[in-house]
């Protein structure tokens, strides 16, 4: 199938995708054996399902390889399987679809991607590549991208599909109550980055049942006109009589289902709990409707992991920072050299502070690695600000370092008129989704005059258009020149930009200080010049967000612009300012090891907290006073900025791991009873779930507030906790399940526990578990995430 007759059909008419596998399947197989092994050992078990959805009315059957990929594969020694399993996956959903759409599935591996986890990019990417092609080996139509809560994972099975197999992907991931993925990542700013990257339709699925979906759905379809897909829960489940029962019936989300095509879905299934008696009754309510037609204004919109900025007309007018550039900078340069990134995130916070929306990022210093520097330095960047980057360089191989370590969506600057240029940056912005600076500069160099540099743009639009970038990824740097020895420069720039606006219709950057380059009072200049610049349309200006001049100037000129709208962001300014006296507000910290070993903490700096920590006990700190006054106070402050939504789990999962570093080095200074334990937990996933990534996390937030963790590991027998749980003497049991077809074994654990008299504590927790069916089968408490579970262990043990 091609991706055009795809976007046809979805365009004149609703369909259905079918329900659930794991739910049918997992009767006929033993607790904990793998679920995509069913391919190969009851092929007939697995066709007949697809039939089942077939006869139900589903338009699309969906293929029985959820967790086929190599990586999870290897969780149950099939590692050797994975073409075979996938491939027969697709012939079977093919067998039973009859007529119907084969969508090759793939879900997420299990493991978090880089810098967040062990799991490489790259080796995301060859895992998704490997199942994909067997699936399309195997005769699938499309592909389905399933239950992906890590955008920079997602973001890799995009990739890898796009370059290896030429069918329509239709991608989907889950949030919680928040409207959050589990790392943080919002619908608009998920909606921007994968449409970008090219997929055909963009949809939530599992989650937390279909009435939190309507608000995602909702969201999604303000941020993009591509086509949605939505496939929710049959709601959470409740435990009755040792068996789960799903809250919402078929005909509720039949309901549902209307709802979500009036808001936009062009594709509607069902998740778990939910049967082909779902399918059937979706096909009936939706039977004849057609998608509504939805247009998005298209934007040049840029994306962090967590957030989304817009550029152009009528959007706030957008501050680039420009600090974090060693040209004239020999303090940056030399930690760039000795390839250190604290100074760096330093710098992006201040300027994120001070009012910067975007982040320009050069590490080009004479003699070194750039690529490597490159990926290092917005590894760190993206630790500790929300905004997204720009990344200024001309090497191809560090513009590729860094598109392939962003999450989100970022700008490359820049791309020029010449051949070379044209020929190796563009294919990596395409290839990455990124959006392009286009800067005026042609094969013979800078155009004097306006019409000159227009025609360069133009030729840069049309080769980014000709290799299917959108023109709304792309911004017009007209060029500043400095007017010390020529002053009509500064009108030809101006006079550009109106002329892009006319004719392109494009948005416009500016690296503005050039223009006072050799002259006295230079940031009076630059103000002024920023001015006019705006008033002929200047969208967004690479600046220094520190000088004063220069942000009084962008928001008097935004109020008059009209880009602050009623003024909002001038009066909260004047306000500010009133009330600290026209006095800065930043705060003075000191330079001591204290503070660095705190700040290192805080932006989950994993490379340098080692060496701080050394040099801080070369100094004469004791490991206690390291302990209690720098490292504890810095965890508690994650936790305080983690409740705020400051920071988000990658922050809070580095800040952790950071502090274990530390941890690593004091032990051997410890006394005996320096340390005494606040008390021992014992974590694992339950008998049949092979997740543990939320457990994982729990261990580590868990150690850092001092209390000893002895962790079980997945797929944990009953008898086995019991066991470990009385020969450690363990406080506190920790439990987690991710699926539904698990969470059934808490309550089993539980009464085993009691039974052999074991007094320790029980916490459940996991992405299907609440707190209400904690209360219902008997655990002590529930804990939604790592912070939450140190806050009840605390409880617990105090109360013990």
């Amino acid at each position: 199938m091609t991706k055009q007759e795809f976007h046809q059909r979805i365009r004149e008419h609703v369909l259905v995708l079918d329900g659930v596998f794991g739910t049918l399947l997992q009767p006929h197989l033993p607790p904990g054996a793998c679920v995509d092994m069913a391919n190969l050992e009851k092929p007939d078990l697995v066709s007949s399902i697809c039939a089942a959805y077939v006869k139900a009315g589903a338009d699309i059957i969906s293929t029985n390889s959820f967790g086929a990929s190599r990586i999870k594969l290897r969780e149950f020694g099939l590692e050797e399987k994975t073409r075979e399993i996938n491939a027969q996956a697709a012939r079977l959903a093919r067998k039973g679809a009859e007529d119907r759409w084969v969508a090759g599935v793939l879900g997420p591996t299990g493991k978090l991607v880089s810098p967040l986890g062990d799991l490489d990019f790259d080796e995301a990417y060859e895992t998704f590549k490997e199942q994909a092609l067997a699936l399309a080996e195997g005769g699938v139509d499309l592909f389905l991208l399933e239950t992906f809560s890590d955008l920079k994972e997602i973001k890799a099975a995009v990739m890898a599909i796009r370059e290896n197999a030429d069918l329509p992907i239709m991608a989907s991931m889950t949030y919680g109550e928040d409207f959050l993925t589990f790392t943080g990542t919002d619908p608009a700013t998920a909606a921007n980055v994968l449409v970008s990257l090219g997929v055909d339709a963009l949809g939530v699925n599992c989650s937390t049942g279909p009435a939190p979906m309507l608000e995602v759905l909702g969201r999604y379809a303000q941020a993009t006109d591509a086509p949605l897909l939505v496939e929710p829960n049959a709601g959470i489940p409740r435990l009755q009589k040792e068996k789960l029962f799903f809250q919402v019936s078929a005909d509720e989300m039949a309901e549902y289902g209307e709802k979500f095509v009036q808001i936009g879905a062009n594709i509607v299934g069902s998740c778990c709990g939910s049967t082909p008696i779902y399918t059937a009754q979706l096909k009936e309510r939706l039977k004849g409707k057609r998608p509504i037609s939805r247009t998005v204004l298209p934007l040049l919109r840029l994306s962090s992991r967590v957030h989304t900025v817009e550029v152009g007309p009528g959007r706030p007018f957008c501050i680039i920072g420009e600090r974090i550039n060693p040209t004239n900078r020999e303090d940056l340069a030399k930690e760039i050299r000795e390839g250190r990134i604290g100074f760096i995130q330093k710098e992006a916070q201040k300027q994120a502070a001070e009012g910067a929306l975007l982040l320009d990022v050069n590490v080009g210093v004479p003699g070194m690695d750039e690529p490597i520097l490159m990926a290092k330095a917005v590894r760190g960047i993206e630790n500790v600000v929300k905004a997204p980057l720009s990344i200024d360089s001309v090497n191809p191989h560090a513009v590729e370092a860094a598109l392939r370590e962003c999450a989100g969506k970022g700008l490359l600057n820049s791309v020029n008129g010449e051949e070379k240029s044209l020929a190796t940056l563009l294919p990596l912005a395409h290839r990455f989704g990124a959006a392009v600076l286009c800067l005026a500069v042609g094969d013979e160099g800078i155009p004097q005059s306006a019409e000159g540099r227009l025609h360069v743009l133009k030729k840069i639009v049309k080769r980014a258009e000709g290799i299917g970038i959108p023109r709304h990824h792309l911004i017009c740097d007209c060029l500043t020149l400095t007017v010390s020895a020529q002053q009509k420069r500064a009108e030809a720039t101006l006079q550009a930009i109106r002329m892009v606006k006319e004719e392109l219709k494009l948005p416009t950057v500016l690296g503005v200080s050039n223009i006072s380059y050799g002259l006295p009072e230079r940031s009076l200049i630059n103000a002024t010049f920023l001015s006019m610049a705006m008033a002929s349309g200047l969208d967004a200006a690479i600046m220094n967000p520190g000088d004063p001049r220069m942000m009084e100037t962008v928001r008097a000129a935004s109020v008059l612009t009209v880009r602050d709208r009623d003024s909002k962001e001038f009066v909260k300014s004047h306000l500010q300012k009133k009330r600290s006296g026209g006095r800065s507000e930043k705060k003075s910290t000191p330079e001591g090891e204290g503070e660095k070993i705190y700040q290192a903490v805080l932006s989950g700096n994993r490379e340098e907290i080692a060496t701080l920590v050394e040099t801080a006990l070369a100094s004469g700190k004791t490991a206690l006073e390291i302990n209690n006054a720098m490292l504890i106070p810095a965890i508690q402050e994650v936790g305080r900025k983690y409740d705020r939504k400051e920071i988000f789990l990658p922050q809070m999962i580095l800040a952790a791991e950071t502090m274990q570093q530390a941890f690593r080095v004091l032990e051997p200074y410890f006394g005996g009873s320096e340390i005494p334990s606040a008390g021992n937990v014992l974590l694992c996933t339950v008998k049949g779930d092979v997740h543990d990534i939320g457990k994982n996390i729990v261990g580590l937030f868990l150690k850092n507030h001092g209390f000893r963790v002895i962790d079980l590991g997945k797929d944990v027998p009953v008898d086995d906790i019991v066991r470990k749980a009385k020969e450690t003497r363990a406080d506190v049991v920790g439990l987690s399940a991710l699926m539904t077809t698990t969470m059934i074994q808490m309550p089993h654990v539980i009464e085993a526990l009691r039974n052999s008299g074991c007094r320790a504590k029980v916490i459940v927790g996991g992405a299907v578990v609440t707190k209400s069916y904690a209360e219902e089968i008997g655990a002590d408490g529930y804990a939604k995430d790592g912070v939450a579970a140190v806050e009840m262990v605390k409880e617990l043990v105090g109360k013990k």
